[in-house]
């Protein structure tokens, strides 16, 4: 029987968490694939409550216990490593998902992307993201964001986390570290084979979103981080191009500090943010719920 290894990043979320399951144990409940949950919790505050009892169509959960808060995207990588240091009798076409806790990653459509992922084995099936539910100024940031990440990286990135792939694709991902920086800009940095599935973003089961300025903007330098080489050189050219064509010596002052702060922040970021020798290292304890 084909696995799927399902990975979910948490922080102080378990209700939304257990929400969550309760859906995807409803929605492959005639799955001829065995599911297998890996939880990582992100170094909760809160109090663990998690209820597996009624989950009869998932094999198999494991929750992952950091040591501390570590963030979304490194929590997908530790995860990530685990999977692929731990878990024995794994088989090139189990298939792996990546979602968040929270229910914005609609788990009703994990299933189109596990389908898609079974038929293109050398394929990353991400979900794009077309409906949002952030508020009008949110969803001018993140326009906005798309664009200035597109014109220092020329990639567009319009998708996020929830994502399906085969496992013969895990070890071409975690050849380097960029996954740890950013997971979908990590993907698309080693990977040149993805699909992408329009999926509307959802609301989230409990609480308010996390999506604010700050968080956008955090967001947007772990992404344009991995791509640094060609950041250099796009914003090289730009700058080349301002001191050539605008005659205004101030302006050109301005473009050249703005250059060197965008390389500055976006070098430092990539290179001080590095995992360590062990990484598995940061996994406080294993508790194997089910």
């Amino acid at each position: 029987m084909k696995k799927n290894y399902i990975i979910i990043p948490t922080y102080n979320d378990w209700k939304s968490l257990n929400k969550l399951l309760g859906v995807l144990n409803i929605n492959f409940q005639n799955s001829k694939t065995e599911i297998n949950i890996l939880i990582v919790n992100d170094g909760s505050t809160e109090k663990f409550n998690l209820d597996a009892i009624k989950l009869k169509s998932i094999k198999k959960i494991i929750l992952i216990n950091l040591k501390k808060n570590s963030g979304n995207q490194k929590a997908i990588f530790i995860g990530l490593k685990y999977l692929q240091k731990k878990i024995k009798k794994l088989h090139p076409n189990d298939l792996i998902s990546i979602l968040d806790s929270d229910g914005e990653d609609d788990p009703k459509k994990l299933i189109k992307l596990i389908k898609l992922a079974a038929q293109k084995k050398d394929f990353f099936i991400f979900a794009r993201r077309l409906k949002r539910t952030e508020n009008m100024f949110l969803k001018i940031l993140n326009i906005m964001r798309l664009f200035i990440n597109y014109i220092l990286t020329g990639k567009s990135i319009n998708f996020g986390n929830f994502s399906t792939f085969s496992l013969n694709n895990l070890n071409k991902i975690l050849a380097n570290d960029n996954l740890y920086l950013a997971y979908s800009s990590g993907v698309l940095k080693n990977c040149k084979n993805i699909l992408f599935l329009d999926i509307d973003k959802k609301k989230r089961y409990f609480g308010t979103s996390k999506v604010n300025f700050l968080f956008l903007f955090n967001h947007s330098i772990k992404i344009i981080s991995v791509f640094y080489k060609k950041v250099f050189l796009r914003t090289l050219l730009l700058l080349i191009f301002f001191l050539i064509f605008y005659k205004n010596i101030y302006l050109k002052i301005i473009f050249f500090i703005i250059f060197i702060l965008i390389n500055i922040t976006v070098f430092s970021y990539n290179k001080f943010n590095l995992p360590q020798k062990n990484i598995l290292r940061s996994i406080k304890k294993v508790d194997f719920i089910k």
